[in-house]
């Protein structure tokens, strides 16, 4: 290795991060404790819903949090192949729900974690929880096996949640302004009423 190469690799740095890392740690630790108070509260809305509810509207209740679990996946992905571009003229002509649109996609990384990983994990382990408890209930009010409902009743929501979210992609991808735009204008709803 001559001189000029040396010289070269001296004077060559990797460029330092900025403050997107420190931005990111918050984030992280703002997830981590939104997850447990959301597990928390969703969890002991669940439980108490759960011990009241004849098996009907058990079912529903599941149903209802599969569904949330779908809705919250298929915003998720919007939010990440939305475009900017199309909002800025709604916004120029005040249109309600544009400006948040834009603050949405401007925020997809974020949201998209919020709306995936957070809402939808959470949702999933309560949809197991609550599938639980269905089972329990079964066995214990048909005098059942607890086998062959579990494997039952949890073929049923995996399969539900996997193929909703499965169908929810190409819907999500190919409708995200659409969808971002749903998104906006109930913000503007909700910012209206503070």
């Amino acid at each position: 290795m001559d001189k000029s190469d040396s010289h070269r690799r001296k004077k060559f740095k990797v460029p330092k991060p900025d403050s997107n890392v420190s931005t990111s740690h918050k984030w992280t630790i703002f997830v981590i404790f939104l997850s447990f108070v959301l597990s928390l509260v969703f969890s002991l809305i669940t439980s108490v819903a759960m011990q009241s509810l004849n098996l009907f509207f058990a079912f529903i209740v599941l149903f209802a949090i599969i569904a949330i679990n779908i809705l919250f996946d298929m915003i998720g992905t919007a939010v990440q192949s939305a475009e900017e571009k199309p909002f800025h003229s709604l916004a120029a002509r005040k249109v309600k729900g544009a400006r948040e649109s834009i603050s949405v996609i401007r925020h997809a990384p974020q949201l998209a974690n919020l709306c995936c990983d957070v809402i939808g994990d959470i949702a999933g382990i309560i949809s197991g929880a609550t599938t639980t408890l269905i089972v329990s209930e079964l066995v214990a009010k048909f005098n059942l096996s607890g086998i062959l409902p579990s494997l039952i009743l949890t073929g049923i929501v995996s399969s539900l949640t996997i193929g909703g979210k499965a169908m929810s992609k190409g819907i999500s991808m190919n409708n995200g302004n659409s969808i971002v735009f749903t998104v906006g204008k109930i913000m503007s709803v909700f910012k209206r009423c503070k």
